[in-house]
């Protein structure tokens, strides 16, 4: 049997407060409502790239990796899905991060060896730190051609190109983005900083595209009695 290494696209993305999610829903005698939350965004990721039978999708733990065969014609379908993905499951009240690469990708029968998924795993763990999908200045250079560059992307201060979640959508779309974000925040408000930190960011990002009013100072005045 002879096996190769092919370039490929891999996306890493991770899903914070997965272990706190398990730990509720094992916990909890009521239904366990993270569980569902989860597996319709698996069902969904699987619906959005059943079109394509040069993509995969593989989920462990928090982890789920997409991958695609490279070809540039194909990026930015391959991007818009994993938008429409990181949207629905922001709606549901999840929340994602990762990032985004090329190189050689092995998959076959469950079992994986990519280059590509550590350099998308590094942009992960080391670049994403809020609630984004950052492509890498590698691929964006290698792509940025023609009118790919009109792709949902959107450009940070920090130089991080990332996927655009929150483009402009319908005013339903609109109206469940900004509840779902409200519901997030309200949920979060006793969180530790390290958390408030990522709500702020997603506030702010919100704030920037869907026009809401979220952004909350990051001092406030100690009172003495």
């Amino acid at each position: 049997m002879s096996l190769s290494l092919d370039d490929h696209f891999v996306a890493f993305i991770d899903i914070p407060g997965f272990s706190e999610m398990v730990k509720s829903d094992c916990v909890s005698p009521d239904h366990p409502k993270h569980l569902e939350k989860l597996y319709k965004a698996h069902v969904r990721a699987i619906e959005l790239f059943s079109h394509d039978i040069h993509a995969n999708l593989t989920q462990f733990s928090d982890s789920i990796v997409f991958s695609r065969s490279f070809d540039i014609a194909a990026l930015g379908g391959f991007l818009e899905s994993i938008r429409q993905w990181q949207q629905m499951i922001l709606i549901e009240g999840l929340l994602c991060r990762g990032g985004i690469t090329f190189g050689r990708h092995f998959l076959k029968d469950k079992f994986m060896f990519s280059k590509a998924m550590i350099d998308a795993y590094e942009i992960e763990s080391t670049k994403a730190k809020f609630p984004r999908i950052i492509i890498s200045g590698d691929l964006i250079d290698l792509a940025c051609v023609g009118d790919i560059c009109s792709m949902s992307l959107i450009k940070e201060d920090d130089g991080a190109i990332f996927i655009d979640y929150l483009k402009n959508e319908s005013d339903d779309r609109k109206l469940n983005l900004t509840k779902a974000i409200q519901s997030i925040s309200n949920a979060n408000k006793k969180s530790p900083s390290t958390v408030q930190e990522k709500i702020r960011w997603l506030e702010r990002y919100s704030d920037y595209k869907l026009g809401t009013d979220f952004s909350r100072p990051h001092f406030s005045d100690v009172v003495s009695g």
